[in-house]
């Protein structure tokens, strides 16, 4: 076979790959696991400690858009997402728009790592155990980044397993700020 023939191939299976990938990913995105929240369903109340042992809870936010950030700062992804959480919830503002990093590793790399990239919203610890939240959520996968929306109502609006890119955060953010349509 000549070499234009094998990149014809080549390019035919990765673009085969990558829309299976993307239909993958949109399937799961509306389709949680058995057992998981329904977009829509109220969200799971739950407490967890701050950095700073204070409690912190999903209700106490009530009134504005939340986003829970499951994370670790060894996860690559996680990091990249920060910055990007940073900035939307200075734009939208924090009366708007509230973030609530779930850390999921040992607390004091965690108070290490919140210092360097000086997070400016809350941070609670989670425990390896505190995995089962993630699955109710419908991280089926214990995968990282894994964040959920839910709109001022207390409604789960948006899940995303993987890196939350700028576009699509947005998108989803002034969909929970809509409401249900």
């Amino acid at each position: 076979m000549s070499w234009k023939i094998n990149l014809g191939i080549l390019v035919l299976a990765l673009s085969a790959g990558a829309a299976g990938l993307a239909a993958g990913q949109h399937w799961f995105y509306l389709n949680p696991p058995p057992g998981g929240l329904a977009l829509g369903d109220d969200a799971i109340e739950f407490e967890l400690l701050k950095l700073d042992g204070e409690p912190i809870s999903p209700a106490r936010m009530r009134g504005r858009v939340l986003l829970i950030n499951f994370w670790a700062p060894w996860c690559e992804p996680c990091r990249r997402e920060i910055p990007v959480f940073k900035n939307l919830r200075e734009e939208y503002g924090s009366e708007r728009l509230e973030i609530l990093g779930v850390a999921l590793d040992e607390p004091q790399l965690v108070r290490d790592y919140v210092g360097k990239m000086a997070v400016d919203y809350p941070v609670a610890l989670a425990s390896m155990g505190d995995f089962a939240l993630m699955r109710a959520y419908g991280n089926d996968r214990d995968a990282l980044p894994f964040s959920v929306i839910i709109d001022a109502d207390g409604r789960l609006s948006a899940r995303k397993l993987g890196e939350y890119h700028e576009d699509e955060l947005r998108r989803d953010i002034e969909a929970a700020i809509r409401g249900p349509s």
